[in-house]
């Protein structure tokens, strides 16, 4: 019933949208050059001397994806991390986890201290006005955690005229779900406003092997941008912003009741100020602060019954202070300075709990029997300092060079670690019980106190040689750094139920070297944006299990060695047709010690290849979009185990038509149809994708 509602409302809408086109004329055309703020400054994309791929807002407009997760699967070097979470996917670049992938909302990190899954991206498409998705180290500009890259998500500012606004509607059918957001923006005698609000609601995914049980989620956010133009030269502003999310995740094949992960609350308020100043002298040409206080909570609930019962529950917070200032310096005719400070602070309360309920027979006579609830609070925080400096300066011979140093310190500091373990065990046998009682027993579970730093300086050097029209060369080398989170150094965890993974204080930050060579050729019909990679990471921090064999603990164990080619590309065949593709190939070697693998979990090849048309129409222009993804196997081999995990390839058809329409192309319908064939795939063994299904959306501007 609910799906029938959903689509009884899109029709509605689809058909007012449709008699509103009836006296439409003009459609939006895009022009000019993509400008991004990848290297800190706003740069076009062919001056930019790293491999870069931006989402516009044009982009987001068409899209139907529920997520951010999903509107970035398509970008070469980009995959997406499906744990059988629908609501909340990751991403990994280059082969790094998203552990290694910096997410950031307008230059500010998410930050995350205990998860086995990495930094969540807490945020409605609805909301951004572009996404920069950076492939490779930005440690010298952007810090800690960005090893495989940094993901930048801007949002909307003010608008162009007085007063603007911008509605959406969507239905997707992967899980009957609607969702809706609305912007209302401005500029006017020097100020500027936007307050913007979604929600969306989708239920359990549907496969063709059936429904995946316990994979619905919904969310709502809500955002307020307010900014005045003091004077020429300086501008200050404030920004807030909410995400409120009900998530739920399983494996597919197995019931709620045999394992089940539920986030009834993950959610993320953020409240900034900043001010910024342009064009103050004849070396400074911009100062920007920012300061910003971020929480993230999340409340999880993990059930596991097999062969026993076992409860984990969390109610994790991170509180985030944070500050920075950035200075821009024109240093003559050919030198462009960036120097800057950043600070933040991360302060975790995590109160965890488990429960677990196992009887077992042993023989005739004999039987264990436990129950026990194991409560652990634990209170830390982490601090970081970090100076930078880049610098441009253009060289003869159409050359231009870019280097730079970023020195970070990070203090760590659990002072809080403490158990409560209530219950008992007993064993039973033929002539003796032998009964172990519990009563507010600290069994050390809930891991170690103390304090740790770590300091580091990284490095990066660039080319970049535009002496033909059009075509932009570069070759990079870069490098990373990541320091530990709390969790790998401090905690104890047992989400998932196989035992108890332990914290390691002595851990040492990972470290790695990167080299690219890269280009860019843009001449109207031919669009071509092409990297080949090699990176060389050193101390992986991985999990090994202690000599039970059934808990583990964190190490610096890991080595990997990736290489690999991208390729995005596009010809404007005639006026109307213009073929492409995107294609990632990648190669990526695994050691521990004296062995190593290339059964590392990451496909060999994955693309996304079709054909566009845009022709003109009564009213609009209209558009579409025949295109397949392509994924190769993966193989996944376990030291531990010894078994090798093969999750096969798969290629999907797929087919999206828009018509844009009205005033300077104010509105849009657009309608997709998603694995056309009915093909069963996944990105992992936790659950499959969606089966053949029907996506809807229907923008407008006011």
């Amino acid at each position: 019933m609910q799906g029938k509602h959903h689509l009884t409302l899109i029709a509605a809408l689809t058909a007012a949208a449709f008699a509103t086109a009836a006296g439409a004329a003009e459609t939006a055309e895009k022009t000019g050059e993509v400008v991004v703020t990848a290297s800190r400054v706003a740069q076009e994309l062919e001056d930019v001397p790293m491999s870069v791929s931006v989402i516009t807002s044009d982009d987001i407009r068409r899209s139907s994806a529920r997520t951010v997760g999903e509107l970035l699967e398509d970008i070469p070097g980009v995959q997406i991390m499906n744990d059988g979470t629908q609501g909340l996917k990751r991403l990994s670049i280059r082969g790094e986890d998203a552990f290694r992938t910096l997410v950031m909302i307008d230059g500010q990190k998410i930050s995350e201290h205990k998860s086995m899954s990495g930094a969540p991206i807490l945020i409605d498409p609805t909301e951004i006005e572009r996404i920069e998705v950076i492939k490779g180290p930005a440690s010298v500009l952007y810090g800690s955690d960005a090893i495989g890259g940094a993901v930048n998500i801007i949002t909307k500012k003010g608008g162009d005229k007085p007063f603007e606004a911008e509605a959406s509607i969507g239905y997707n059918g992967a899980g009957r779900g609607l969702s809706e957001g609305a912007t209302i923006s401005g500029s006017t005698h020097g100020f500027h406003y936007r307050l913007n609000g979604s929600y969306e609601s989708h239920g359990d995914i549907r496969t063709p092997y059936g429904k995946q049980e316990n994979t619905n989620f919904r969310a709502k956010s809500g955002g307020l941008y307010l900014a005045y133009d003091i004077t020429d030269h300086w501008t200050a502003g404030l920004t807030a912003d909410t995400f409120d999310s009900s998530i739920h995740g399983g494996v597919f094949g197995m019931s709620p009741d045999a394992f089940s992960v539920d986030v009834p609350k993950w959610r993320r308020d953020k409240v900034g100020l900043f001010a910024e100043g342009k064009n103050l002298s004849k070396y400074l040409s911009r100062v920007r602060w920012d300061g910003y206080w971020q929480k993230n909570d999340k409340e999880m609930l993990n059930h596991v019954s097999q062969g026993m019962t076992m409860d984990n529950t969390a109610d994790n917070r991170v509180k985030t202070l944070g500050t920075s200032i950035q200075m821009d310096w024109q240093l003559g005719a050919r030198n462009f300075l960036i120097t800057g400070y950043e600070y933040s602070q991360d302060k975790l309360s995590a109160d965890t709990g488990v429960h677990m309920v196992m009887k077992q027979p042993l023989g005739p006579g004999m039987s264990s029997d436990m129950d026990y609830t194991t409560d652990r609070v634990n209170e830390g925080k982490q601090t970081v300092h970090a100076v930078f400096a880049s610098m441009e300066t253009q060289l003869p011979w159409d050359l231009t060079a870019n280097y730079g140093v970023r020195y970070t310190w990070v203090d760590s500091e659990m002072n809080t670690a403490t158990a409560s373990k209530n219950g008992y065990t007993r064993i039973t046998m033929p002539r003796r019980t032998i009964n172990r009682e519990y009563v507010n027993v600290d069994d050390g579970s809930a891991g170690d106190t103390g304090s740790s730093d770590n300091s580091r300086a990284v490095f990066n050097a660039g080319l970049i040689w535009k002496g033909i029209d059009n075509l932009a060369l570069r070759a990079t080398w870069s490098q990373g750094f990541r320091a530990a989170i709390l969790q790998e150094r401090y905690l104890a965890t047992s989400m998932g139920g196989q035992g108890t993974l332990y914290g390691n204080p002595d851990l040492k930050p990972e470290t790695s070297n990167n080299f690219e060579v890269g280009a860019r050729f843009n001449n109207g019909p031919v669009v071509i944006d092409a990297a080949a990679f090699y990176s060389d990471v050193k101390n992986y921090i991985t999990t090994e299990y202690l000599a039970d064999g059934v808990n583990s603990r964190y190490v610096n164990a890991d080595k990997a060695k990736t290489r690999g080619l991208e390729l995005a590309a596009s010809w404007k065949a005639t006026e109307h047709i213009e073929p492409y593709l995107s294609l990632t190939w990648m190669r990526r070697q695994l050691e521990w010690g004296d062995y190593s693998t290339y059964q590392s979990g990451t496909p060999e090849f994955w693309a996304r290849y079709g054909v566009r048309t845009a022709f003109a129409v009564p009213g609009g222009t209209l558009t579409t979009d025949l295109y397949a993804r392509s994924q190769n196997e993966t193989k996944s081999y376990s030291r531990t185990t010894g078994v090798t995990t093969r999750t096969a390839g798969f290629t999907t058809a797929n087919f999206a038509v828009g018509y844009q329409f009205g005033k300077q192309g104010a509105y849009q319908l657009s309608a997709e149809v998603i694995n056309i064939f009915n093909k069963g795939y996944r990105y992992n063994t936790s659950t499959w994708e969606a089966e053949r299904h029907l996506n809807l959306k229907l923008t407008a501007k006011f």
